[in-house]
């Protein structure tokens, strides 16, 4: 019943903000959030390095998505202008789909590394990567008062 709803934003609020300890029950259904289980519902391969956004990267693996002329001022947070141009429609699928913030103006590291995936530069875990994502998120939102 789930996969015929597709995306649903209330299901989708409910659910991180019910979830806790990797649990969720919605209406008498538990479900269970953890890398296998992403990796089983998307089938993306619970495959690749467990990394997640707090981990640093090393500037010498995303300068070659930089434009030349910014390498030297590159951080952990740039402006996206910085991106070289053939990346960015894929960065920004990136923003909108993985990092749900929504903020195209500037990158952060995890941004590239992302990306770095997505060019087969270096594999990264997806499922693992998700699901730390989902478990900080829910951190922020269950802080966050609802919407009047």
């Amino acid at each position: 019943m789930v996969e015929r709803v597709k995306y649903h934003h209330e299901l989708a609020r409910l659910f991180v903000l019910h979830l806790h300890n990797g649990q969720v029950n919605l209406t008498g259904v538990t479900f269970t959030l953890t890398p296998e289980t992403i990796a089983e519902a998307t089938c993306i391969l619970h495959v690749g390095e467990q990394w997640n956004k707090g981990q640093l990267v090393d500037k010498e693996h995303y300068e070659p998505y930089i434009k030349a002329t910014y390498k030297k001022q590159i951080s952990r947070v740039f402006p996206f202008r910085y991106l070289q141009d053939t990346y960015a429609p894929l960065m920004k699928l990136i923003i909108k789909c993985f990092s749900c913030e929504g903020r195209f103006s500037r990158l952060y590291t995890y941004h590239v590394r992302l990306l770095m995936y997505f060019t087969r530069v270096r594999m990264v875990n997806l499922p693992y990567f998700m699901c730390r994502n989902i478990e900080k998120m829910t951190t922020f939102v269950q802080r966050k008062p609802p919407h009047q």
